[in-house]
């Protein structure tokens, strides 16, 4: 019998604990090796039998693992790629979850030695509570999971890396790196900001001590910050400044008119806006709920992971262009 893979998770809160639960799924064929800064998190992993064992030493985690999994905001990862990327071994296959590519695979290109291969990835989540206490073994089921080579990755590492995607019950969704990072300014960091800010403008009100008892589902659900802390958050927007900023700019134009709307009394304008949105989140909510997205965009279907390769080098035409500018 062939040896097993060894897959090692470094990062074990929710999505690092549910990837090694999915694994575990493949217990005859794969070991989980766990690694988490945080002894009580790593320990909490363990005993959930998230993971076959956990090393408290990252070189420990690393060594010898075919596939290693970057459970990390983005701060993290170039750091942890600097500090074990001499010990990774030769093969390796390494993922990130971070949702900004393009600094991530610029960081793995500079640090990570000939023959060690880095994907990016980002899963796409919508978990009711992001405590690592709550991880499950079917998290990623059915969700989509983005896989961002570019042009320089090698084909090999990429059909492996959609192969552990699939294991972990996921479908791969393969993006050039600066097309999913302008996709991901508006629809993953411009809401975090947004929470903030909302969160910011409320809590600083003389009247939140009495306000606070009003808010129920609307204001939690658009205040609610999935990343672990405000310096994750400021580093992403940072990373991808850029795109952020173009995004920002279209938000605040678009509140601007609604402003004046109200203020001119056409209220019929902003509420065909806002219909206009229910209509278009619930077609969201349904092809999420049911993973139905191929007719959202006919011309670039999904590539299978068998069908991959014929696609890989064609990225360039899918760029995304500045909000309310229309693709060519």
């Amino acid at each position: 019998m062939p040896d097993k893979l060894q897959v090692s998770i470094i990062g074990l809160g929710l999505i690092g604990a549910s990837a090694g639960l999915a694994l575990r799924r493949h217990a005859d064929r794969v070991t989980v090796v766990g690694h988490d800064p945080n002894p009580s998190i790593a320990g909490a992993a363990k005993k959930a039998g998230a993971v076959d064992r956990t090393e408290w030493n990252l070189i420990n985690a690393i060594s010898g693992a075919d596939r290693v999994l970057l459970a990390l905001p983005l701060d993290q990862v170039r750091d942890t790629l600097k500090a074990a990327a001499q010990d990774f071994k030769p093969g390796c296959v390494i993922m990130d979850t971070a949702d900004v590519k393009a600094p991530a695979n610029a960081a793995a290109a500079e640090l990570l030695p000939k023959g060690v291969h880095f994907v990016g990835g980002h899963p796409i989540l919508i978990p009711a509570n992001m405590d690592p206490g709550k991880a499950t073994a079917d998290l990623f089921d059915s969700k989509l999971f983005c896989l961002t080579p570019d042009a320089g990755t090698d084909g090999a590492a990429v059909h492996l890396a959609a192969d552990l995607v699939e294991a972990l019950g996921a479908k791969p969704f393969f993006l050039d790196p600066v097309e999913h990072d302008g996709m991901a300014a508006a629809v993953s960091q411009l809401p975090q900001l947004l929470a903030a800010a909302l969160m910011d403008v409320a809590s600083r009100s003389p009247s939140w001590q009495d306000m606070r008892k009003l808010a129920g589902g609307q204001f939690y659900s658009s205040t609610l910050i999935t990343e672990g802390n405000g310096r994750s958050v400021v580093a992403g927007l940072t990373a991808n400044r850029e795109h952020v900023m173009l995004w920002l700019d279209e938000l605040v134009a678009r509140l601007a008119e609604w402003r004046q709307a109200l203020t001119d009394g056409k209220e019929d304008a902003v509420a065909a806006a806002i219909d206009d949105g229910l209509v278009a989140g619930e077609k969201w909510m349904e092809a999420n709920i049911l993973g139905r997205w191929e007719e959202e965009r006919e011309s670039a279907p999904m590539p299978t992971s068998s069908g991959m390769f014929r696609d890989l080098f064609g990225f360039g035409k899918w760029r995304i262009p500045p909000p309310g500018q229309k693709r060519k």
